[in-house]
């Protein structure tokens, strides 16, 4: 929105909000400007009443959102929001609607090739964990991945050495992404917009480079977090953490990741004494959001169905943990992998990984990625990599390799020889001209 408006040569300012200090306009509203006409307000603010009623005095407000309204309504602005209108995509991102709301724009002033958008767009569909089985939210991911014009998305992809690789979901959802969040993690928002809006490639790519130094420690920061949440954590019918050492930035990370290995929603909460305020996470596709919102307790569930905001009355915590041991049965959560193709090791060929390939081209949120059981497994070698640290496993059979990524003694009692049946989800590997099926195991069984 700020590149298109400074190419209609409007008199534009613009701020952001840091994580630590709030999701939306009612935090902050006294930055705007003096004397704006014209106040939009991106990806956060449709319930935003009570800010948007000052500041609607002296100025038009247009708010650009995706997120569930609130409150009943906010008469104070326009508001363009598929989860309040007749769109047929709920599951659009605030980038998606910005896109449109620019594209309809520039059908009069006519300065840009919104194509140059696209990967900026597509990118934030599977950032924010939008449904990919929608057809529009897949049509801007792949077009957004064969048109990389943004100069820093660029240096990204050479920084993070994925540069000449057709790029797919893979790319974006594990390499690129998450350098681009540790940013916002770290309350350091600006250096995600300075790159974004860099045009120099050598600058940007000196930059990629630092963001990369800084998301290798926001991965060992996470295992620190994972490792002393570990010895507090309550696995009940959900999983909580209730710590006054909560790390903001990092607590809708750390509820994803606690919630994935136990198989149940996590919440990650900051004790304030007299309110738990934090994040949760849902597992499962189970409507947690709706669930929480229906409780009495609850005092906020902003965002999202399966990940958003979470706050609660400290007075209210057993009553609510209560609440949800009544209303919750353990079934919703049972550790089930299911999959979707059923076959023996020497079934694999190069043709069905190309078609499988293709299809996990844009998986995401809603669209998982095509789930193997593989039957008849030969062990050849069993090893750990990577040589210094040793902190993963690779399990060599005649075909492929099966790798597990984070725990040094998974697979402890397998040997070479020893026969399996494998769960997981296949990938290819290139080096240096040679191709090797990697498969990314879930569980196996002897």
């Amino acid at each position: 929105m700020v590149d298109y408006l400074n190419k209609l040569d409007a008199n534009v300012s613009f701020f952001w909000n840091e994580r630590s200090v709030g999701h939306g306009i009612n935090e902050g509203y006294e930055r705007v400007p003096d004397g704006t006409n014209l106040l939009l307000l991106i990806d956060s603010s449709s319930s935003d009443v009570k800010a948007c009623e000052i500041l609607s005095k002296t100025m038009d407000i247009v708010i650009i959102d995706h997120h569930n309204l609130e409150v009943e309504e906010n008469p104070y602005a326009l508001i363009v929001n598929p989860q309040t209108q007749d769109y047929p995509n709920k599951s659009s991102s605030a980038t998606l609607i910005t896109f449109k709301f620019v594209e309809l724009m520039d059908y009069t002033y006519q300065k840009v090739n919104m194509n140059d958008y696209f990967d900026i767009t597509g990118m934030s569909l599977l950032s924010d964990q939008m449904n990919m089985l929608v057809p529009e939210n897949r049509y801007f991911v792949k077009q957004g991945m064969k048109r990389i014009k943004n100069v820093g998305l660029l240096a990204l992809i050479h920084a993070s050495r994925n540069s000449g690789k057709t790029l797919n979901s893979q790319i974006f959802n594990f390499d690129l992404i998450p350098i681009l969040n540790t940013v916002a993690r770290n309350d350091e928002l600006k250096k995600g917009l300075m790159i974004l809006f860099e045009k120099d490639f050598f600058k940007a790519k000196r930059m990629a480079d630092i963001m990369m130094k800084d998301n290798k420690a926001r991965k060992e920061k996470v295992k620190q977090l994972m490792k002393e949440y570990s010895e507090i954590i309550q696995d009940e019918r959900f999983a909580y953490v209730v710590t006054k050492n909560s790390s903001k930035g990092f607590n809708g990370l750390v509820a994803s990741k606690i919630s994935s290995d136990l198989k149940k929603p996590c919440f990650v909460l900051k004790d304030n004494d007299t309110d738990y305020q934090g994040s949760y996470r849902s597992f499962n596709n189970y409507p947690l959001q709706s669930f929480l919102k229906k409780c009495e307790y609850t005092e906020l569930a902003a965002g999202h169905e399966p990940a958003g905001g979470f706050s609660i009355k400290a007075k209210n915590w057993d009553k609510f943990k209560q609440y949800v041991n009544d209303n919750i049965d353990d079934s919703l959560f049972l550790p089930v992998i299911e999959y979707d193709l059923e076959l023996t090791e020497d079934d694999i060929s190069w043709e069905l990984i190309n078609e499988i390939a293709e299809w996990d081209e844009m998986w995401g949120s809603g669209n998982s990625k095509i789930t193997l059981k593989i039957t008849d497994v030969f062990v050849e070698d069993k090893e750990l990599f990577p040589p210094k640290t040793k902190e993963h496993v690779k399990i060599k059979t005649d075909k492929m390799d099966l790798m597990h990524f984070g725990d040094s003694k998974y697979a402890d009692d397998l040997c070479d020889w020893d026969s399996i049946s494998v769960i997981g989800n296949i990938s290819v590997n290139e080096y240096n001209g040679d191709r090797r099926i990697q498969l990314y195991m879930e569980d196996y069984k002897k």
